[in-house]
């Protein structure tokens, strides 16, 4: 159990760190929520001796794949913008 506690910490400081560093705020409640709630599902397999060492490996590899932006994990950066098309402000208004 201590290695997926250790990964759900790391997992979360992730989060918190790239929200902080993006939009200068904490992350919404729900964001942390989903994540320790996969945290908690890998525990909870993790009680089954067998499957204790697979289930630690998943929390881990989700932590990487989160730290590495993978695309499935960590949500896609947002587009840019395309700017307004130029309005001619020249010459007569249009009747109507």
């Amino acid at each position: 159990m201590g290695g997926i506690a250790l990964a759900w910490l790391i997992g979360e400081g992730i989060i918190i760190y790239r929200q902080v560093a993006k939009d200068h705020h904490a992350p919404v409640p729900g964001t942390l929520l989903a994540s320790s709630g996969f945290f908690a599902l890998c525990a909870l397999l993790a009680e089954y001796p067998p499957a204790r060492p697979p289930a630690t490996l998943l929390a881990f590899g989700i932590v990487i794949a989160a730290w590495l932006q993978a695309p499935l994990v960590a949500p896609a950066p947002a587009a840019a913008a395309s700017p307004a098309p130029a309005v001619a402000t020249s010459g007569p208004a249009p009747r109507a």
